[in-house]
């Protein structure tokens, strides 16, 4: 069965990756850009999408361009995200989420949307970086014998810091409350202190993405990386999410470790 997905933010650089991505399980039925994008009205062939004549609406239609989808594929911006999902959940589409960049309260105020309908959100869709964020798991262990600190470099119009990848190991590390305090500036405070994780934003040229994890102790360092050579390796597993979602029927909030069955 062949999964229909209307992609929101078809014409921004990972919506473009993702919707000229190939995958024998999941057509792109449906497209969404701003109203003011000179790409609104158009086709997706326009687009690069070979002889697909689905139309790209405006944010306005997003209600017509979902109608045919059996998954609501989310890569845009907060401020739109936060008055188009509910639009979406109302038609009792299925969610897929990767935008980033919410606030605690926004990501609440969308949650409570997303609950109703089978949903999947992730910082990061590529297997990597969950297989990355699974190892963070792991580690995050040790904070008696090493010094935590996350680095991650990204191209330079990336319009949030840290990234949502980030973001998420820093939440997977402190799960058990071991890092109350984090840490973005040394400029601030030099000295590394007791409880303290670390997190450095770097910013630079058409860098798809780059995230390690490094464990820093008195004799040795672990640094665990995971590098994307470009952005198809989180379109493809955006496809991959959303023909998994759209198997769902039970509403709730899924993540990535569901999609690709790491436990």
């Amino acid at each position: 069965m062949v999964t229909r997905v209307c992609v929101v933010g078809a014409t921004g650089k990972f919506g473009h990756s993702i919707i000229t991505q190939s995958n024998p399980n999941v057509t792109i039925s449906g497209a969404v850009c701003s109203d003011s994008n000179p790409f609104a009205g158009r086709r997706l062939d326009d687009l690069g999408v070979q002889g697909s004549n689905t139309v790209i609406r405006p944010a306005s239609k997003i209600e017509e361009a979902a109608a045919d989808s059996d998954v609501v594929l989310f890569v845009s911006k907060p401020e739109a995200d936060l008055v188009n999902v509910p639009k979406v959940v109302a038609l009792h589409k299925r969610v897929a989420m990767g935008t980033t960049g919410f606030t605690a309260d926004q990501s609440e105020h969308l949650n409570s949307h997303l609950r109703k309908v089978p949903s999947l959100v992730a910082p990061n869709f590529s297997a990597g970086a969950n297989i990355l964020l699974r190892i963070t798991k792991l580690l995050s262990q040790f904070d008696a014998l090493y010094d935590y600190s996350v680095i991650e470099y990204h191209h330079r119009l990336k319009s949030d810091a840290p990234s949502g990848t980030a973001k998420k190991m820093l939440q997977v590390l402190n799960t058990n409350g071991a890092f109350p305090v984090t840490v973005t500036d040394r400029t601030v405070k030099p000295k590394r202190m007791q409880n303290e994780v670390e997190v450095l934003s770097i910013r630079g040229g058409g860098t798809p993405g780059i995230h390690q994890l490094i464990l820093s102790g008195e004799h040795e360092m672990i640094r665990i990386e995971h590098t994307a050579f470009s952005r198809a390796a989180a379109a493809s597993g955006a496809l991959v999410a959303c023909e998994w979602l759209g198997s769902q029927e039970k509403p709730g909030i899924y993540s990535m470790d569901d999609a690709l069955r790491l436990g």
